[in-house]
């Protein structure tokens, strides 16, 4: 039984190439870029990283959380493709890359970017992203034992429910002759 567990938990996981994988992994990938358009906005143009809008909000703060509102939309969105869930690691890194930056200054650290933090925080996201992938595919795994132990069971009750019903019809049938 573990056998045939392993198995489709490995047909699950195999994906073909197609034109829909191409699509749904372009889309995962351009949700992982989108929260650093920021960034690499302003390395193009510095003065980004000067200008406010009308409430005094620099224009990269706004570009960054535009950024980030809109990527989980593509990675929703790239889930009505066929996607390679190793490609999922990425926009999780970057999530939590985000949400280190973001939250620094609460805890008395201010994350600069391409710093030494910086890439300590990228380290620490990049731990915490592997994490999260191990616990869902463990889950994933402790579902399929569950489903498969479902069907077992399902199975061993349907065999038995015909062997009653056979084994009825042929009390029946045993009776009828000996009545003759």
């Amino acid at each position: 039984m573990k056998e045939e567990i392993l198995k489709t938990y490995h047909q699950e996981s195999r994906i073909k190439k197609s034109i829909s994988t191409f699509i749904g992994s372009t889309l995962i990938i351009v949700s992982t870029i989108l929260p650093c358009l920021d960034r690499i906005l302003v390395w193009r143009y510095p003065e980004l990283d000067v200008l406010t809008d009308s409430r005094g909000v620099l224009i990269s703060s706004n570009i960054w959380i535009g950024s980030v509102y809109l990527s989980p939309v593509l990675i929703i969105t790239s889930y009505f493709f066929k996607i390679n869930p190793k490609l999922l690691f990425y926009p999780l890194l970057v999530f939590f890359y985000s949400a280190i930056v973001y939250y620094s200054p609460i805890f008395g650290y201010d994350v600069k970017f391409l710093k030494l933090n910086s890439w300590l925080a990228l380290l620490l996201s990049a731990a915490s992203a592997f994490a999260y992938i191990l616990v869902f595919t463990h889950m994933k795994w402790l579902k399929l034992e569950e489903n498969a132990n479902e069907v077992m069971v399902e199975d061993f009750r349907n065999e038995y429910t015909k062997l009653v019903i056979e084994n009825e019809s042929l009390k029946k049938k045993q009776n009828t002759l000996e009545k003759n």
